[in-house]
């Protein structure tokens, strides 16, 4: 693995760990739980301030649903070329991994929703995030010209998930970090996978 990489692969653990902590320590002593709700009022707009951003978020926040990253998946294995095919491989397999990973981890903390008025499964971590993430590291991978802004769209992604009350920062972050550890994963063990027939 490349020393760049490895920075962030270990950037990322630590950051996955530390929010994943800071959850499960919910009190008012904890400065982590503090911090997470002044960002979130910070970020959180209701009503929307100017409805065309309102709006804008409401369309970036799509971006990050697990069928708009198993659509580009499908759309890969069934059209694309030899690389188009084996891109759909890679992001068929970060989306399995970062799925299960989101699962697990909503119904062991249960965290609730920033607004009681949103339903849905428990807050913490967010799998749009998380999903907008992984497409965007592997995405990246395969066309490095695209990196940037396809990252600058996955963090758009977790900022529309704080801006319309859907998720804590900290939710955001460990998604984040989830996707990309886990689409990392993936990029790291691609020569396998690529031969898998699936």
């Amino acid at each position: 693995m490349k020393s760049r990489h490895r920075i962030i692969y270990i950037v990322s653990v630590l950051l996955f760990f530390t929010l994943v902590y800071s959850v499960f320590a919910v009190d008012e002593s904890n400065p982590l739980i503090r911090i997470d709700d002044r960002i979130f009022d910070a970020i959180y707009d209701t009503p929307p301030k100017a409805p065309f951003l309102g709006h804008a978020m409401e369309t970036i926040t799509e971006l990050g649903n697990n069928k708009t990253m198993m659509g580009i998946s499908l759309l890969l294995l069934a059209f694309g070329d030899d690389q188009q095919f084996e891109t759909g491989k890679l992001m068929t397999s970060a989306f399995i991994g970062t799925g299960v990973t989101v699962y697990i981890l909503k119904h062991a903390v249960q965290r609730a929703r920033p607004l009681e008025e949103v339903s849905g499964d428990p807050s913490f971590p967010s799998g749009h995030t998380g999903f907008a993430f992984a497409t965007a590291t592997i995405l990246g991978h395969k066309y490095p010209q695209a990196k940037i802004p396809l990252y600058l769209g996955a963090t758009l992604v977790g900022i529309s998930r704080i801006y319309l009350g859907r998720h804590y920062p900290s939710d955001v972050l460990t998604g984040a970090a989830i996707g990309t550890l886990t689409a990392a994963t993936v990029v790291r063990h691609e020569k396998f996978i690529v031969k898998w027939h699936f």
